[in-house]
């Protein structure tokens, strides 16, 4: 209650903001939606009734990106009960995402995840320390950070090494001229609160921008109106104990600060640095709970104007660290005898695992400009990533044991890189580009006794030096002046991952299963060909896509046995072949009276050919539609989000089907001068529903699915100066 409080009078607070604000009079221009200026100016568009109108400026925005890129706005996070970019991406049908809480949702581009896809912060990389990826790279910023965020999907991006499956660029704003800020405050069910705050000053060469934010929430009720720690049967030993009822699901704070300097016309110097700390996540997909999770991110970049034979030239060094702990505490796993859930072990779990992830890195390009535009660079990040896992052994001689789970694997990859792009003509764009990547995996502990009881014939040298070449080629056909056809084929690749190859944790019992890695797994490569085409005319833009993958050496989970005892399992990795199909369409429309339309869909197949098997981890056909009347002043919105059933699993690795479903979303709000209020109830009817994602199919499963919310009311005040 006293929370409840709080909050609304938070929101109170900035209600006289937007009662004595300034009004936009009738006929001015809206203010500007919260997106980064786009490469060339937006030319200037009616609305229906003859009024410039923010929601038909950013039709135009996203009508003249590249025909392949896919951006979320921070307005529409804002009207949103999202709480991370994951559940963002998702709830606005631009990806989909793994759900493993209340937060931190894990980004799925096309049925590709993990390190397939790249994610990258001011084009720094990030890695979280968790083998069980409770912290996604998406989570490690909060979106009051960011500015835009730009999704692309497939192979066709050469600037970092790996996504394969398609990159998600995180934007962070910048300072702007004068003093601004921005105040954000939110409440929703189950008491989700969150609070962010930013602060500018931008001069004639100097800028710096500030901000901090904060947020908590209780367990998510689903639509079946319990609790997501109440989703496991009784005779689970991964339930939740009864003493965690009440307590919350997560709570993070987070604070970042950025200088700029322009020492000369043209020239630019960037610094940031941002910090995030999570408490007492619950993550009920998986059999721990997150103590905490510590990150840290440093970036540095310089940029030039014409500079020599370049007409530009950038710069950039980063680092960035996380420090992850999580156990089993308030699991009944932890408890001292089986079948007691009320008397714990001396340390009050009975498994615990400490992981700790850092990459420094940095790169150097320059651009001609002659017979086109080439952009050539250079780029190095070393990777280290360690965890150890203590577990409680009850048979035999009872006492926890610990084992290096993930034996401090350094990976250091260093890549050349070149793209070019020429016009050929006055309707005709052509784009190709090369990476080559040397790359370098070393263990620092030896686990090779771990993998030598499930593979035979390893090296000694368990080290592995790779070889990588990707390269595309796109072009893009002004068929009309509205219309634009885009063909792109693309070749990927990716490391196998250091849990993928290293991974080893030992079997608890003769019953139970460990994991191993396989030290010889091969990179990851796809061949793709994407083909599609976008209509963006006024207020109108329309964008269709479809791809084929091929997939040679595809990561695939699997079980392996033991070679003396082949009836002990394993969850492991191995490379088999693989198909991929499917694509996206969208279309965005303002109508007459104020009316805007939108809708999405998204379909993807995959085939393990290797296997003769579907592949695992695929979501089904998804869409979302929905119909928006703005006048610049206030809104209401009514959208449905659907899913069809996914029959096609993976049951090798105890996969299982999904049910189709269907919710209705209702938003309203209003902006009176730099006052805005949101306000909105996500799946009304209450509908119980999981996502095809919601279950983790390996056999280190938790052996749950996690449902999604059921209905959820929120109400977010923003005030902007």
């Amino acid at each position: 209650m006293v929370r409840t409080l709080r909050v609304l009078a938070a929101v109170a607070a900035l209600l006289p903001l937007a009662a004595s604000a300034e009004e936009v009079p009738a006929g001015a221009a809206a203010p500007p939606a919260a997106v980064a200026p786009p490469a060339e100016a937006v030319p200037a568009a009616a609305a229906p009734g003859g009024e410039r109108a923010e929601l038909v400026e950013e039709i135009l925005v996203k009508g003249r990106r590249q025909p392949r890129v896919d951006a979320l706005e921070v307005r529409e996070v804002r009207e949103s009960p999202a709480h991370d970019l994951g559940e963002a991406l998702s709830q606005h049908g631009i990806a989909s995402a793994v759900r493993k809480g209340g937060i931190a949702s894990d980004v799925v581009i096309r049925g590709f995840q993990r390190d397939n896809v790249v994610v990258s912060i001011d084009g720094a990389r990030i890695h979280g320390a968790c083998p069980n990826r409770m912290d996604p790279p998406a989570f490690h910023v909060d979106y009051a950070e960011v500015d835009r965020v730009e999704l692309r999907r497939g192979p066709f991006d050469v600037a970092s090494p790996g996504g394969l499956g398609g990159t998600v660029e995180v934007r962070t704003r910048n300072p702007g001229p004068g003093v601004s800020g921005e105040l954000n405050v939110g409440y929703g069910e189950t008491q989700a609160f969150e609070a962010s705050g930013t602060a500018a000053w931008g001069g004639e060469r100097l800028g710096v921008l500030g901000g901090a934010a904060f947020k908590e929430a209780l367990p998510f009720e689903s639509g079946d109106g319990l609790d997501f720690t109440e989703i496991y049967p009784a005779s689970s030993p991964n339930r939740y104990r009864g003493d965690v009822a009440g307590q919350e699901a997560y709570e993070v704070k987070s604070g970042w600060a950025k200088g700029t300097w322009a020492p000369a016309d043209g020239h630019r110097a960037e610094l940031s640095y941002a910090l995030q700390h999570g408490d007492h996540v619950l993550y009920p997909y998986l059999k721990m709970d997150a103590r905490y999770d510590d990150t840290h991110r440093a970036n540095a970049a310089y940029e030039t104007g014409a500079l020599g034979p370049f007409s530009r030239a950038r710069a950039q060094a980063f680092f960035t660290h996380v420090l992850h702990d999580m156990d089993d505490a308030h699991r009944c796993s932890s408890w001292a005898t089986v079948g007691d859930c009320g008397t714990v072990l001396p340390q009050g779990w009975s498994m615990r695992t400490g992981a700790e992830s850092w990459v420094v890195g940095g790169a150097v390009e320059a651009v001609v400009a002659s017979a086109g535009e080439t952009t050539a660079g250079v780029d190095f990040s070393l990777r280290s990533w360690n965890a150890d896992t203590t577990r409680y052994r009850r048979g035999g001689t009872p006492g926890y044991f610990a084992e290096d789970s993930i034996p401090d694997v350094t990976t250091m990859d260093l890549g050349l890189r070149a793209q070019h792009e020429v016009a050929l003509g006055a309707r005709v764009r052509l784009r190709a580009g090369a990476r080559l990547d040397l790359a370098r995996a070393d263990p620092a502990a030896d686990r090779s006794a771990e993998y030598a009881k499930y593979y035979a014939g390893l090296p000694g040298d368990l080290a592995r030096d790779d070889v990588l070449l990707s390269g595309n080629v796109q072009v893009d056909v002004k068929v009309t002046d509205d219309v634009t056809a885009f063909a792109g084929y693309g070749h990927g690749a990716r490391l196998p991952d250091a849990q993928e190859r290293y991974f080893a944790l030992s079997p608890m019992s003769a019953t139970s299963q460990g994991t191993v890695g396989l030290p010889t797994l091969d990179p990851v490569r796809n061949d793709e060909l994407d083909l599609g085409a976008k209509l963006a005319k006024g207020p109108l833009l329309v964008r269709v896509q479809v791809f084929a993958s091929w997939l040679a050496d595809y990561v695939a989970v699997v079980e392996v046995a033991q070679l003396a005892s082949p009836t002990l399992l394993a969850k492991s990795w191995a490379n088999v072949e693989a198909f991929m199909w499917g694509g996206e369409a969208s279309v965005r429309v303002a109508l007459p009276w104020d009316l805007y339309a939108s809708g999405t869909l998204a379909y993807a197949q995959g085939r393990n050919e290797t296997a003769d098997a579907w592949l695992a981890e695929v979501p089904p056909l998804r869409g979302t539609a929905a119909l928006r009347w703005d006048d610049r002043r206030w809104f209401v919105e009514a959208e449905t989000a659907i899913a069809d059933d996914q029959r096609r699993v993976d049951a090798t690795v105890h996969e299982q089907p999904t049910g189709g479903w269907a919710i209705l979303n209702l938003k309203a709000g209003g902006q009176l001068g730099g006052a805005k209020v949101f306000a909105g109830v996500r799946n009304v009817f209450d509908r119980m529903y999981h996502e095809h994602l919601s279950f983790l199919r390996d056999p280190f499963a938790s052996g749950v699915r996690v449902p999604e919310p059921g209905r959820v009311a929120y109400l977010t005040a923003q005030y902007a100066f």
